[in-house]
C-alpha cells in the first residue's frame, strides 16, 4: 500500500506560518492545538524539518506523543542518522523519501513543516492532502507556507470547520 501523506498547518489570514524559523507554535488556539493532536495520534510517523523540530522539541517529545515515529529532514546528516528508536534523521537530497517510509512500513504520514519542509513535500509530489488552520491575527512578517520554485499542483476543498468563536477555520483540502 502507498503511504498517504498529509500537511497540518496553521497561519495567519496574513499567510504567515511564523514570525521566523525559531518561533514556536504556541500562537494557535486551543482548538487547533487539539485538532494537531488528533492528528499526530493517527499517523504511524510524522516528518518535520530539523528547525521546527528543535523548536517544538518539547513538545513533540511529551509522554502523549512518546511512541510516535518522527523523520526529521536535515542536511547536515550524511544520508540518515538514527538518534533513538524513535527519532531518524534523514537527509532527502541523498535519500529516496518515499522509497524509506514505503521500506519502514509507514500507511499514514503527518507532514508538520515548516515552510522548507511543505515545499520539499510539494515538489516531490508528496502531498496528498492538507490541513489549514487559518487563525484570525496578522504577523505581517514571517514565514510562509510555501516558498521557491514550486510545480503547480492542484487541490480540491473538501470541508471548512469553523473552530471557534474568535474566527479560525479549518480547511481541508485533497490533491486532485
Amino acid at each position: 500500500m502507498t503511504p498517504k501523506f498529509t500537511a497540518v498547518a496553521v497561519m495567519t489570514i496574513d499567510g504567515k506560518i511564523a514570525k521566523n524559523s525559531h518561533h514556536n507554535v504556541n500562537w494557535s488556539s486551543a482548538e487547533d492545538k487539539a485538532f494537531l493532536r488528533q492528528q499526530i495520534a493517527k499517523h504511524d510517523a510524522i516528518i518535520v524539518g530539523r528547525n521546527t523540530f528543535e523548536v517544538a522539541k518539547k513538545a513533540l517529545t511529551k509522554k502523549e506523543y512518546a511512541t510516535r515515529n518522527y523523520i526529521v529532514l536535515t542536511r547536515s546528516a550524511k544520508t540518515f542518522k538514527k538518534q533513538s528508536r524513535q527519532v531518524l534523521y534523514l537527509n532527502p537530497q541523498k535519500i529516496d523519501l518515499k522509497k524509506t517510509i514505503e521500506k519502514l512500513g509507514y500507511k499514514k504520514v503527518c507532514i508538520l513543516g515548516g515552510t522548507q519542509t511543505y515545499s520539499l513535500m510539494l515538489r516531490k509530489n508528496l502531498l496528498d492532502e492538507i490541513f489549514l488552520t487559518v487563525e484570525p491575527l496578522v504577523f505581517g512578517t514571517g514565514l510562509t507556507f510555501f516558498e521557491g520554485n514550486l510545480p503547480a499542483a492542484k487541490f480540491k476543498l473538501i470541508s471548512i470547520k469553523k473552530l471557534n468563536h474568535q474566527g479560525a477555520i479549518l480547511l481541508h483540502y485533497q490533491k486532485i
